[in-house]
């Protein structure tokens, strides 16, 4: 159980994860944490390091030069099946044009950039981030004030941080 004091209030909550990444960024005000140091402090720096780097390409180079041949391509047999009035096959080239690029998409992430497979920063993110929103949501029925105070002050992504906009001292 953690005993939470904040505002003149003190909530008793379960022991949780989130909680754990929480006292962590408190402990360390105006830092930038980066989320695989969260998701496994005990891991050391060898094992943080690995996780940061990231996966390989879900695309290559040449996969995506090759998605873009297939296209255009693609493109041609459409304009050519529509001239000559072959609708079938016009329907089926389209079919496999929106097939591959819903493939690209699924290969691109954020801006444009390469998903990486197996990449470890990006999961930890997203469980960090979950982690700490959900600890969130359960202070909102322990303690609102303090929730709210952590909602404001609490940035999430491949790195976290806790950045008050006075000195707070926590007793950790």
């Amino acid at each position: 159980m953690w005993a939470l004091r904040f505002a003149g209030r003190v909530a008793h909550v379960p022991d949780a994860k989130g909680l754990r990444d929480l006292h962590t960024l408190l402990s360390r005000p105006g830092d930038d944490v980066p989320a695989v140091v969260l998701l496994a402090p005990e891991g050391g720096e060898v094992v943080v390091a690995a996780r940061r780097m990231g996966g390989d390409e879900v695309l290559d180079d040449e996969a995506r030069s090759r998605y873009r041949h297939r296209l255009s391509q693609l493109d041609e047999e459409i304009d050519r099946a529509a001239e000559l009035g072959h609708d079938d096959r016009v329907a089926e080239l389209d079919r496999e044009r929106a097939a591959l690029l819903a493939e690209l998409r699924a290969a691109a992430g954020l801006g444009g950039r390469t998903r990486r497979l197996g990449d470890e920063a990006e999961r930890a993110r997203k469980t960090v981030t979950a982690r700490i929103r959900d600890s969130l949501r359960k202070l909102d029925r322990a303690h609102p004030e303090l929730a709210a105070h952590l909602r404001a002050t609490i940035s999430t992504g491949s790195t976290c941080r806790y950045q008050p906009q006075d000195h707070i001292t926590w007793h950790l």
